[in-house]
Protein backbone atom coordinates (compact mmCIF):
# COMPACT_ATOMS: atom_id res chain seq x y z
CA UNK A 1 0.00 0.00 0.00
CA UNK A 2 2.74 2.65 0.87
CA UNK A 3 4.69 1.31 -2.03
CA UNK A 4 1.88 2.42 -4.18
CA UNK A 5 1.05 5.58 -2.57
CA UNK A 6 4.71 6.69 -3.31
CA UNK A 7 4.73 5.19 -6.92
CA UNK A 8 1.89 8.11 -7.15
CA UNK A 9 3.90 10.43 -5.32
CA UNK A 10 6.56 10.46 -7.72
CA UNK A 11 4.67 10.32 -10.96
CA UNK A 12 2.51 13.51 -9.89
CA UNK A 13 6.29 15.36 -9.07
CA UNK A 14 7.45 14.21 -12.32
CA UNK A 15 4.12 15.30 -13.98
CA UNK A 16 4.51 18.87 -11.96
CA UNK A 17 7.96 19.27 -12.88
CA UNK A 18 7.18 18.65 -16.76
CA UNK A 19 4.58 21.10 -17.02
CA UNK A 20 6.88 23.64 -15.03
CA UNK A 21 9.42 22.86 -17.55
CA UNK A 22 7.02 23.26 -20.54
CA UNK A 23 5.69 26.25 -19.64
CA UNK A 24 8.96 27.90 -19.60
CA UNK A 25 10.96 26.23 -22.54
CA UNK A 26 12.08 28.63 -25.52
CA UNK A 27 10.32 28.28 -28.28
CA UNK A 28 10.97 29.86 -31.08
CA UNK A 29 7.92 31.08 -33.08
CA UNK A 30 7.59 31.92 -36.19
CA UNK A 31 9.04 34.45 -37.97
CA UNK A 32 7.69 37.68 -39.34
CA UNK A 33 6.89 36.57 -42.69
CA UNK A 34 5.33 33.73 -41.95
CA UNK A 35 2.81 34.48 -39.27
CA UNK A 36 -0.01 35.67 -40.85
CA UNK A 37 0.51 32.76 -43.50
CA UNK A 38 0.37 30.23 -40.38
CA UNK A 39 -2.54 31.97 -38.89
CA UNK A 40 -4.83 32.18 -41.96
CA UNK A 41 -5.39 35.80 -41.41
CA UNK A 42 -4.29 38.86 -43.24
CA UNK A 43 -2.77 41.54 -41.61
CA UNK A 44 -4.85 44.73 -40.85
CA UNK A 45 -2.46 47.29 -39.21
CA UNK A 46 -3.15 46.36 -35.97
CA UNK A 47 -0.84 44.60 -33.24
CA UNK A 48 -2.84 41.02 -32.68
CA UNK A 49 -3.39 38.98 -29.32
CA UNK A 50 -3.45 35.25 -30.00
CA UNK A 51 -5.32 33.23 -27.02
CA UNK A 52 -4.88 29.50 -27.83
CA UNK A 53 -7.03 27.82 -25.32
CA UNK A 54 -8.46 23.97 -24.87
CA UNK A 55 -11.91 22.46 -24.26
CA UNK A 56 -11.96 22.26 -20.97
CA UNK A 57 -9.64 25.37 -19.90
CA UNK A 58 -11.47 27.64 -17.35
CA UNK A 59 -8.11 29.97 -17.28
CA UNK A 60 -8.18 30.08 -21.22
CA UNK A 61 -12.30 31.61 -20.53
CA UNK A 62 -11.16 34.36 -18.51
CA UNK A 63 -8.00 34.77 -20.73
CA UNK A 64 -9.94 35.38 -23.71
CA UNK A 65 -12.27 37.96 -22.14
CA UNK A 66 -8.70 40.02 -20.96
CA UNK A 67 -7.86 39.80 -24.48
CA UNK A 68 -11.29 40.68 -26.09
CA UNK A 69 -11.14 44.21 -23.86
CA UNK A 70 -8.05 45.47 -25.08
CA UNK A 71 -9.98 47.33 -27.24
CA UNK A 72 -10.32 48.34 -30.97
CA UNK A 73 -6.87 49.11 -31.66
CA UNK A 74 -6.02 45.88 -30.80
CA UNK A 75 -7.16 42.75 -32.79
CA UNK A 76 -7.58 39.29 -31.25
CA UNK A 77 -7.55 35.96 -32.58
CA UNK A 78 -8.70 32.93 -30.41
CA UNK A 79 -7.33 29.52 -31.41
CA UNK A 80 -8.73 26.03 -30.07
CA UNK A 81 -5.36 24.06 -29.98
CA UNK A 82 -6.72 21.01 -29.87
CA UNK A 83 -8.78 21.47 -33.24
CA UNK A 84 -5.58 23.32 -34.60
CA UNK A 85 -2.46 21.71 -33.60
CA UNK A 86 -0.76 22.71 -36.63
CA UNK A 87 -1.08 26.76 -35.97
CA UNK A 88 -0.52 25.77 -32.13
CA UNK A 89 2.46 24.27 -32.71
CA UNK A 90 3.87 26.79 -35.42
CA UNK A 91 3.91 29.24 -31.82
CA UNK A 92 5.10 26.38 -29.61
CA UNK A 93 2.19 26.17 -27.77
CA UNK A 94 2.74 23.05 -25.45
CA UNK A 95 0.15 24.32 -22.42
CA UNK A 96 -2.65 26.71 -22.09
CA UNK A 97 -4.07 29.28 -21.91
CA UNK A 98 -1.00 30.46 -24.49
CA UNK A 99 -0.99 34.20 -25.18
CA UNK A 100 0.74 34.90 -28.29
CA UNK A 101 1.33 38.90 -28.49
CA UNK A 102 1.98 39.63 -32.42
CA UNK A 103 3.20 43.73 -33.77
CA UNK A 104 1.62 45.07 -36.37
CA UNK A 105 4.70 44.24 -38.07
CA UNK A 106 4.28 40.36 -38.03
CA UNK A 107 7.03 39.80 -35.29
CA UNK A 108 6.19 38.34 -32.06
CA UNK A 109 6.21 40.40 -28.94
CA UNK A 110 5.86 37.87 -26.32
CA UNK A 111 4.57 34.42 -25.94
CA UNK A 112 3.07 34.19 -22.45
CA UNK A 113 2.46 30.45 -21.45
CA UNK A 114 -0.21 31.45 -18.40
CA UNK A 115 -2.80 33.28 -17.46
CA UNK A 116 -1.65 37.00 -18.23
CA UNK A 117 -3.68 40.04 -16.70
CA UNK A 118 -4.72 43.12 -19.22
CA UNK A 119 -1.98 45.24 -17.69
CA UNK A 120 1.09 42.76 -18.68
CA UNK A 121 -0.13 42.24 -22.36
CA UNK A 122 -0.71 46.17 -23.02
CA UNK A 123 3.15 46.04 -21.92
CA UNK A 124 3.89 43.55 -24.39
CA UNK A 125 2.01 45.73 -26.87
CA UNK A 126 3.88 48.71 -26.27
CA UNK A 127 7.23 46.87 -26.37
CA UNK A 128 9.71 47.49 -29.42
CA UNK A 129 12.42 44.82 -28.72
Amino acid sequence: MIERLLILLALAALLAAAIWIARRWPQRPAPPEQVWEVLGEEPDGRPLVVTFSGPRCAECTIQKRIARGLGDHVRTLEIDAARQPGVASSFGVLTVPTTVVVRADGSVAAVNRRLVQKSELEAQLLSRS
